[in-house]
């Protein structure tokens, strides 16, 4: 456990559980242990399967404030905030949180609120949540305010479930967007397949919404993925994928109880809102954001929020 106060530096751990015994680090209180990394590169690396890093609050001058190199792992309720990506834009790139090592699985990115990662625009290669390997489920998270895509899914991406997250003003109409999908750089010779992009709210970004991305003349898009029941509207482009369609999408406002484009709002949904029970039920996530039950009424609702 860490205490509610703030650490200065960064945070290395190799620990690793088990299958019936896992690590976890966990702050007292949610947000309570503060972690403000230093230098240009991650503030926190963890090294060690089967551990859990839940509740902190990361900032700092770095490019990646949650870095995972690990398998069987859950980051989940972390506020990750404020990076300032103080190596600048180059090849290296930066996220939020990223799962970064090519040959792990099952690296679950649950429950976070992930903002402000370099500036909106500035860098492609800055992303909110990126996501590098096998399976893993991106759930209940919201991101907003990030250089280019709120959610990556990259290099031995295959077999993800992103479901009912809440993304909002991320990059800028010529960079970036919602959330991406694709596969390319090393390892090499992976298909995404099998991978769900479901039930999320995606909204006001002012470039792409929902994408499918290969590099030009490679075909890195399997036949067995679905894109259904997310709710797009305000963004610069609608869903483009270049395998498949999209299925049950919502185009209309989703009439958050208090939008802000800089996360100051409530994204909670009205009782009028269009996301209202519209949620497709297999792969969705069992609790929301809040701990609140799915479904709190007839049916899920749709993003990272269960209103009603």
């Amino acid at each position: 456990m860490y205490n509610d106060m703030t650490y200065t530096g960064n945070v290395v751990t190799a620990r690793a559980g088990s299958s019936s015994g896992r690590v976890r680090f966990v702050s007292d209180t949610k947000w309570g242990a503060k972690i403000i990394g230093t230098g240009t590169e991650a503030h926190w690396t963890n090294n060690g399967n089967f551990v859990d890093v839940s509740g902190f609050d990361i900032s700092g001058p770095g490019r990646l404030g949650i870095l995972n190199y690990a398998s069987n792992t859950l980051i989940e309720g972390n506020h990750v905030h404020d990076l300032k990506v103080g190596g600048g834009c180059n090849g290296s790139g930066g996220a939020g949180i990223v799962d970064a090592n090519y040959n792990a699985a099952d690296a679950d990115i649950i429950g976070n609120v992930v903002h402000d990662i370099g500036v909106p625009g500035k860098c492609n290669g800055v992303q909110g949540i990126y996501h590098s390997n096998l399976r893993g489920k991106i759930m209940n998270n919201i991101v907003y305010r990030v250089s280019a895509w709120g959610i990556h899914l990259w290099h031995a991406a295959n077999n993800v479930v992103i479901a009912n997250n809440t993304v909002f003003n991320n990059g800028s109409s010529n960079m970036g967007g919602g959330i991406e999908a694709g596969s390319g750089d090393s390892p090499g010779g992976i298909i995404l397949n099998n991978t769900s992009i479901i039930n999320n709210i995606v909204y006001n970004n002012p470039g792409a919404s929902i994408a499918q991305y290969c590099y030009t003349g490679a075909s890195c898009i399997g036949s067995s993925n679905l894109t259904a029941n997310n709710l797009v509207y305000g963004n610069g482009r609608g869903i483009s994928l270049r395998v498949g369609s999209a299925t049950g999408t919502v185009t209309a406002d989703p009439k958050f109880i208090n939008y802000q484009s800089n996360g100051s709002g409530n994204y909670r949904l009205q009782s009028g809102s269009p996301a209202i029970d519209k949620a497709l039920t297999k792969a969705a996530p069992a609790y929301d954001i809040d701990s609140v039950a799915r479904p709190f009424g007839g049916a899920i609702d749709i993003g990272a929020y269960e209103s009603f």
